[in-house]
């Protein structure tokens, strides 16, 4: 394949992630038609096939896509970190950041992954192992694993649709500061901790943006 037809072919498999992350941001995947991402991109439905098989698999390389790029944040944060308390708090800050810098990525999050709660769902590898870590140590005081990681997702989950509701710098701190305070005291953090925790690292993180990487341009994927 000479040089412009591979240049051609990246432009349109980018064209259609861009669409298809722009119309799974604003509706449920099954109200999304290959014809309505084709229309969106303004590619042909051949194109569409030559790129991906079916509709799912440009749900799995769209939502791949951002996961990637939030995890990677995530692991910043945390790098050198060993509290589970703080890193909780902090990889709920990321994803609200996120959520301020990229709002149309994040809504995909929220619309695709809102059902993932099996403890054994890899996207909530992280998450189950702090939690595990709390509990042994004594850090937590949940009953079950399972019972902390449910507990968890859920106030994350509203934090995070919350925010790509209303995508401002001034709601997603006061929202990190209330939230994760709110969430390490139901995980049994006891005393002004929860909040010096929660304070600290919506500053850092959500304020600061210190470990997010800037923005996509409006239409490019990373």
């Amino acid at each position: 394949m000479s040089g412009k037809r591979i240049e051609r072919a990246e432009r349109t498999r980018a064209a259609l992630v861009a669409a298809g992350q722009r119309l799974f941001c604003e509706r449920p995947v099954d109200a999304v038609a290959i014809d309505d991402i084709v229309q969106a991109a303004d590619v042909s439905k051949g194109s569409f096939y030559n790129h991906f098989p079916d509709r799912d698999a440009l749900v799995r390389e769209v939502t791949a896509q951002i996961r990637s790029q939030v995890e990677r944040a995530v692991s910043r944060a945390n790098a050198g970190v060993e509290d589970p308390a703080r890193r909780m708090a902090r990889a709920v800050c990321v994803y609200l950041r996120y959520a301020v810098d990229d709002p149309e990525r994040a809504g995909v999050l929220v619309r695709i992954h809102s059902g993932h709660t099996s403890t054994s769902t890899p996207l909530n590898k992280g998450l189950v192992a702090d939690v595990a870590q709390g509990l042994a140590q004594g850090r937590f005081t949940v009953p079950t694993m399972e019972a902390g990681v449910l507990y968890v997702l859920g106030v994350a989950q509203l934090a995070l649709i919350r925010v790509t509701q209303e995508p401002t710098m001034t709601l997603a701190v006061s929202l990190a500061q209330q939230m994760c305070a709110l969430l390490l005291r139901g995980l049994g953090v006891p005393g002004s901790e929860p909040e010096l925790i929660a304070a600290q690292a919506a500053d850092e993180i959500v304020r600061q943006g210190a470990f997010c990487d800037p923005p996509a341009p409006k239409g490019e994927t990373h």
